[in-house]
């Protein structure tokens, strides 16, 4: 497994795993070592399934990962305190200028809030009777995490899975796209003896006639790219986990190829 994890890993990359404390989902960001130090004035990063705001900073040896709202607090906190300091000098200008209150205006009660109706959970919706169905392989528990939120986001059903011995049995059902990792084989797992492309290769040959989408931990080169065999696997494009924002082109990618504006 160490020699498998070490394979995808994306080279030269600082790999970073922010957990949301709002939603409770954890999602991992890839930045390249060259580009570290742009990183060093800070940058805002969204939960990847509730959109909580995240600001993430290099401190020259490791990433810190503030949620906005605590930087909220802390400078209302430094308001409160300059104001706390300023107030006596006020207090004392407010007695010199004293003058009689005027009179105080009672508001009528304004009628109770009406809260908005709850909206159904991502993947509730995503499950409804006409949703469009996305097959995920994906061998890495929390980039499958990643991908099946975000695509439940989307309106879409998603049908996640970690081995292309589960793919096998899952495309079995109606399935409108793949969305594969191309390095899926394990010697060490039975259910994990095919790659993406060879995954490809036999739900082809079962019949299954979806578009499929490839997403890698290496750099995506030309050579790989443009080779024809994709083109006869039906395959629409290719996505590099190794940015921090691949899930956000992964689901660009998706309404492409589905068609959602």
């Amino acid at each position: 497994m160490p020699e498998l994890q070490e394979k995808k890993a994306a080279a030269n990359k600082e790999p970073v795993e922010i957990k949301c404390s709002e939603c409770d989902v954890a999602f991992r960001l890839w930045i390249p070592t060259e580009r570290l130090a742009e990183w060093e004035k800070g940058s805002r990063i969204s939960c990847v399934k509730c959109g909580a705001k995240f600001f993430l900073v290099w401190n020259g040896e490791a990433f810190e990962v503030t949620h906005l709202s605590e930087l909220a607090k802390k400078a209302a906190q430094k308001t409160a305190e300059a104001k706390a300091a300023e107030a006596p000098a006020r207090e004392a200008m407010q007695a010199v200028s004293a003058a009689p209150a005027p009179p105080v205006q009672i508001k009528a009660p304004e009628p109770p809030r009406q809260e908005p109706p709850r909206q159904e959970p991502a993947r509730e919706a995503a499950q409804a009777a006409n949703a469009e169905t996305i097959l995920v392989i994906e061998d890495d528990r929390l980039s499958r995490d990643m991908v099946e939120n975000s695509l439940a986001q989307l309106g879409f059903a998603i049908i996640p899975v970690k081995s292309s011995t589960e793919a096998i049995k899952a495309a079995k059902q109606n399935v409108h796209l793949i969305v594969t990792d191309l390095y899926l084989k394990n010697p060490a797992d039975s259910e994990s003896l095919l790659d993406g492309e060879d995954l490809l290769v036999r739900l082809r040959d079962s019949g299954v006639s979806a578009p499929a989408i490839i997403t890698t931990g290496k750099d995506i080169i030309d050579d790989l790219v443009l080779d024809p065999k994709w083109f006869e696997l039906n395959v629409k494009g290719f996505i590099q986990k190794g940015n921090p924002f691949w899930v956000e082109e992964l689901k660009l990618k998706v309404k492409e190829v589905l068609y959602k504006g």
